[in-house]
């Protein structure tokens, strides 16, 4: 598995991991070339985290910055469309993310939102994360949005 920078040609294999992970999702249920335009979008924005395995893409996520104090010695970290084909692939992602995270400041934090029916919610928390709230109807009517989060220290 590896690390890499996304090509132009691999967007196309990101859309369908995202398509195939989050298979209940306001943008990745929908068509193909909107998915594609927003993922370039985002990339624009925030970090794009890509592992590639045997030459196909196996996981993907974007490392958000949403904010930090005054003196940016503490910042504030928010894992978007965190994707992936096992838990194996989950947990190296998370170690690369996280290892980001540390060296941009002198204590950070990571929120994440996650919907009840995602895959994940079990293995944040038995990597360290921990419940903070819970939101109704939050992506979706009817549906529980799960805030989890964990914090760092240099």
């Amino acid at each position: 598995m590896v690390l890499k920078q996304v090509q132009e040609k691999d967007y196309i294999h990101l859309v369908k991991l995202y398509k195939s992970f989050f298979r209940i999702h306001n943008i990745f249920s929908g068509n193909k070339n909107v998915i594609l335009k927003y993922l370039k979008e985002q990339a624009q924005k925030n970090e794009l985290i890509v592992f590639e395995e045997k030459s196909s893409i196996s996981g993907a996520l974007y490392l958000v910055n949403f904010g930090q104090n005054d003196d940016g010695s503490h910042k504030l970290w928010k894992f978007r469309h965190f994707a992936f084909d096992s838990n194996n692939i989950a947990l190296k992602m998370l170690n690369e993310a996280e290892k980001r995270v540390k060296r941009a400041s002198k204590t950070s934090k990571i929120e994440l939102t996650i919907a009840e029916n995602e895959v994940g919610i079990e293995f944040y928390k038995n990597n360290g994360y921990r419940i903070e709230g819970q939101l109704t109807h939050h992506y979706r009517y009817g549906e529980t949005c799960y805030i989890l989060a964990k914090g760092f220290k240099r």
